[in-house]
């Protein structure tokens, strides 16, 4: 008969109704346990800054390089894209035809370039290309661009030369 009681006294008990303190211990210990899952989880790449191109940049024509060197590191740059070419700090040439541009968060314009080839990598692949060499008209163009000095304009020897004047005539009428 006792053992009656106490099981009636516990579901009682049980089925009693949480004090204002035991509901705040609940909520408590729930956000902790999900403080500690939020330690644990995977946190996202980002993608290095000197690789970063802001709107300003990019009006520009410039486009970040994710560079794969031979010994595997992975270093960023921003590099201008002249004429579907560009030529990496190191002074190689390497060129795209805009199917190899990825974007970073849908904000950032990306090429993902080894540094051993002159095409970056394509994620997508629409076709069958095994052929490396679509790029070389375009590099070839970037080098006889970059080695051909474009001349100043005249016009900065004819204003010294009319101020030369100026002040020769000035010193003339003063002395």
């Amino acid at each position: 008969m006792e053992q009656e009681t106490n099981n009636v006294n516990n579901l009682v008990l049980a089925q009693k109704p949480l004090s204002l303190k035991e509901k705040v211990d609940t909520i408590f210990d729930s956000l902790n346990t999900d403080k500690k899952s939020k330690k644990n989880q995977i946190k996202k790449m980002k993608l290095p800054r000197k690789a970063k191109v802001r709107k300003s940049k990019l009006k520009k024509g410039f486009v970040g390089i994710l560079r794969v060197d031979e010994n595997g590191n992975i270093t960023g740059e921003k590099q201008r894209m002249i004429g579907s070419a560009y030529r990496s700090k190191e002074g190689t040439y390497h060129a795209s035809d805009g199917r190899e541009i990825l974007f970073w968060e849908g904000k950032f314009p990306i090429l993902i370039q080894q540094s051993w080839r002159q095409n970056p990598i394509r994620i997508r692949k629409e076709e069958k290309d095994k052929n490396e060499t679509y790029g070389q008209p375009y590099i070839m163009a970037r080098m006889l661009g970059d080695t051909i000095k474009v001349k100043q304009k005249p016009t900065n020897i004819l204003i010294w030369v009319l101020i030369l004047g100026a002040v020769a005539f000035a010193a003339s009428q003063f002395f």
